[in-house]
């Protein structure tokens, strides 16, 4: 079986949904951000893991109109 290599592994593509869903509730300034971090770790996520999803959140911010002109599905 060919993979398409412009496809994207699952776990990659469900980060960056986790990261726009973030975006879309509101954590997208320094204050959201920083609440957001607080209750990351209250959950048990590791400081990387943070650090990783916030990295994604501002690349998927880059790039808000491919993914909030078409309905917000991802």
């Amino acid at each position: 079986m060919m993979v398409d290599p412009g496809v994207k592994p699952i776990k990659q593509q469900m980060f960056e949904l986790e990261a726009q869903t973030w975006l879309k509730k509101g954590y997208n300034n320094a204050a959201g951000i920083e609440q957001l971090r607080e209750l990351l770790k209250e959950k048990g996520r590791s400081q990387a893991n943070i650090t990783n999803l916030v990295d994604e959140m501002r690349r998927q911010w880059a790039r808000r109109r491919e993914w909030m002109t078409d309905g917000g599905s991802g």
